[in-house]
């Protein structure tokens, strides 16, 4: 079942990470304004994802890096809530569906048990 975990949550980075190079300027839209260097955010946040994808298949060091991405998970919340007030679209020049912005902000939680989770060690 972990590997089943770990392979999903694997994929799921690594296209995330992929996206924030493809779609950068959509993903630029939803790091709240007031900070600066909103570009380079979104790169080092899709890098972060790139090499979380990678580091949750080496053994040694999983408790430190389930909870270093649990951390980033958290990190990361502010611009979904930031997307969900301001209603940004997923797609520029659409409407956002504010169902699904707020049906996407629980999701992080999940996520952030995953993370948590694939750091135990099995008995």
């Amino acid at each position: 079942m972990k590997t089943f975990l770990r392979s999903i949550y694997s994929v799921i980075l690594f296209g995330a990470g992929v996206l924030h190079f493809v779609h950068e300027p959509g993903f630029r839209r939803i790091v709240p304004k007031i900070l600066p260097f909103r570009r380079a955010i979104v790169l080092v946040t899709g890098v972060f994802e790139i090499i979380f994808s990678v580091l949750l298949w080496v053994k040694k060091g999983q408790a430190i890096t389930s909870k270093l991405l649990a951390f980033f998970m958290v990190a990361v919340f502010p611009a979904n809530v930031y997307m969900t007030m301001k209603k940004i679209s997923f797609k520029p020049g659409e409407k956002a569906n504010p169902l699904i912005l707020w049906l996407r902000m629980p999701l992080q939680i999940p996520l952030i048990m995953g993370a948590l989770k694939l750091g135990k060690r099995e008995n």
